[in-house]
């Protein structure tokens, strides 16, 4: 999957695939490959070149995600580049329908927000875990939940629509 990372300013554009608790991320012609574990919920633990990183997720009082590497906070903000496409223009502001859809394969282990809620623009709508690791699905633009098709412990594909934001 094709991403636009912006980590601490820096924006970086990437490509990442995970299979079998192991990650990779292409940058330019350069691939990194990692091991990934989740001893448990919102944790990581990441082997990368003989050196173990401890992963934690949390969002920030702004409401942005934030990756605590060994004790350091690191701003992160992740878009995937083909969702972005289906967005008019990208814009959190976008007007019309916007499908969420599930970027793996996987299954829905939270379901934050039910049809008729209201929703702010990158705010956290469900979580996919795959390979054991946790997907937060956010909300590319403000709005109203349209539609919310799948339910917690449901098994999805990737590229399967899970709600629509209107």
């Amino acid at each position: 999957m094709k991403l636009e990372l912006e980590i601490d300013g820096r924006i970086i554009a990437a490509e990442f695939t995970a299979t079998n608790g192991t990650a990779q991320l292409r940058v330019g012609e350069q691939t990194h490959e990692a091991s990934v574990s989740q001893p448990e919920p919102g944790f990581f633990v990441v082997q990368l070149n003989n050196h173990v990183f401890r992963c934690a997720l949390e969002k920030s009082p702004s409401g942005e995600t934030e990756v605590i590497v060994n004790g350091q906070r690191v701003p992160v903000t992740v878009q995937d580049k083909k969702r972005l496409r289906g967005i008019a223009g990208g814009s959190a502001g976008a007007a019309g329908k916007v499908s969420l859809i599930s970027p793996m394969p996987g299954k829905i282990v939270r379901v934050m927000l039910s049809a008729g809620d209201e929703v702010a623009a990158n705010q956290g709508v469900l979580i996919v875990e795959a390979m054991k690791m946790q997907n937060e699905v956010l909300s590319p633009k403000a709005g109203k939940v349209a539609e919310m098709r799948v339910a917690e412990g449901q098994t999805v594909n990737a590229g399967e629509i899970l709600a629509v934001i209107e």
